[in-house]
Parts: C-alpha cells; structure tokens; sequence
C-alpha cells in the first residue's frame, strides 16, 4: 500500500509538471501578435457610367479593429496614406486653401469635386468620369510585424488609368511603419538574387543585355523594386507597370523562397 501511494504521488507530480509545461507552450503562442481586424468600405460621389462624366472615390481598406494604441497607429497610418493618395490628384492651390483636405477623405473628395468641375468647364465635351479607388489587405503577419499591400486605380483623363501596388511593414507591437529594407542585411547579395530571379521570370539569359531587349534600367543599372513584401513563401518582388517595363507588358512578379535567400535577410526581425 505504501509502495502504491509512492507511485501515485510521483504520477500526480508527473502529470501536474505536464500541465505546467503544455501551459507553458500555450502561453508562449499566445504570446504572438494576432491582428483582429475587418475591411471598412467608403464611397464619395459616383461615375454615370451612361453620360460618361461623374466623380468617384472609393476605399476597400483591412484595418485593425481593437482599441490597442498598435492598432490606433496602423489605421492613422492608412488614412494619411489614403489622403497622400486622394491628394494627389488635387489642384495644389486647391488643397492648400482647403487644409482639411489632409485631415478627412470627405473634405479631400471635396477639393478632387472642385477640380473635376473647373476642368469640365475648360473642357466641356471631355469625356470619362474621374475615379480614385485604394484596396488594402493583409498579406502575413508574425510575431514581429505585419505586412501590408495597398492596390491603387485612379483615372482622371489619358490614355489609360493610373494603377500600381505598393507593400507595407508595420511593427506587431507598436504599429509603427518599418522600411521594408530594414529588415535586409545584404541587399547587394539580394540584388544579385532578384536579378538572377528576374531573368528567370523573362526567360531571359544571364548575357542577355536587359535595355537591348527593351527593359528600363535605372543609370544603366538593374535596380530592386520599389515594391517587395515577406510573405509565408518568401520575398515577393513586384515591378509595376513602366518600372521597368512598358505598361503594355503589366506587372512583373515572382517569389524568391527563404531558402534560396539565406543570410540576406534578417530573420530575427521578421519572425
């Protein structure tokens, strides 16, 4: 009986420093950043798609949902860029009389209405309906940081619209922005990965000289996008149209897995 009461005391203690160490594991998974959030829609004015002629701002944005300050700082984050992006459409004169414009989507809408409307009095029989439209949505997210794509369209006269992507870091615990490159730490290596990639993509050799075969280098030089973005693969790299090709030819991208990319970027950063 003794020897039985032994055993089941070593078994509770065994089971009891189970539960301790499972609770432990749990903790630590809860200890990740998880980003709770929904996609808020905001529409100004409209294009009559039969006349032809109207105004349209529309925004289609992922934003972090809680009352935490991280989640404060990503949305006042998103909204500037948002107006940044409205804004810069408008009239300069226009929006310097009307300092608002930098403080609300309303009041922005309202400066890109007012130059809509003196340039159809210009040109009256101008045609097309002028249009901003921003979609945002999370692409990955880690205990470190969470990354961000922004797609944008905007059409206010011209041969076609006006369209691009850019890609965003936030810090998981402030929501500040991060530079994507910040989280490099041999971006000449990287280049040399990008470029080898790049080719691959164009089915392009590695002799072919890239301006002879009509792709836009920057001082003669094969340079990194301007958008790239971690995501659960790797590093997606994104050319927009005419960065360094013609917009006929569309966005150029491709992935470059973690496991090609070695010491040239910063895990600890980002995971």
């Amino acid at each position: 009986m003794h020897l039985n009461k032994i055993c089941f005391f070593l078994f509770a203690i065994s089971f009891l420093a189970g539960c301790n160490r499972s609770g432990k594991s749990e903790n630590e998974e809860s200890g990740k950043v998880k980003f709770v959030g929904a996609k808020t829609n905001t529409q100004f004015g409209g294009c009559d798609t039969v006349q032809n002629k109207g105004i349209s701002i529309k925004l289609n944005l992922w934003e972090p949902s809680d009352s935490s300050k991280t989640a404060e700082a990503i949305r006042a984050t998103l909204t500037q860029k948002s107006l940044r992006r409205i804004n810069s459409y408008g009239d300069s004169a226009s929006i310097a009389a009307n300092p608002q414009a930098g403080e609300s989507v309303k009041s922005a809408f309202e400066v890109f209405e007012k130059n809509y409307n003196d340039f159809k009095k210009d040109f009256p029989d101008a045609p097309g309906c002028w249009e901003v439209e921003l979609k945002g949505d999370t692409i990955f997210s880690t205990s470190k940081a969470l990354f961000y794509q922004l797609d944008h369209y905007a059409f206010t006269g011209g041969a076609h619209p006006n369209t691009f992507r850019s890609y965003h870091a936030f810090d998981a615990k402030t929501g500040a922005e991060i530079e994507m490159k910040n989280f490099i730490s041999d971006s000449t290596a990287l280049l040399s990965l990008v470029n080898k990639a790049f080719r691959k993509t164009e089915k392009l050799s590695a002799e072919t000289d890239l301006e002879e075969a009509g792709y836009f280098l920057v001082n003669h030089k094969f340079v990194l996008p301007v958008a790239y973005v971690f995501t659960p693969e790797g590093i997606l790299f994104y050319y927009n149209p005419y960065e360094i090709a013609a917009y006929a030819r569309g966005a150029i991208q491709f992935t470059i897995p973690y496991a090609e990319l070695g010491d040239v970027i910063e895990r600890e950063k980002v995971f």
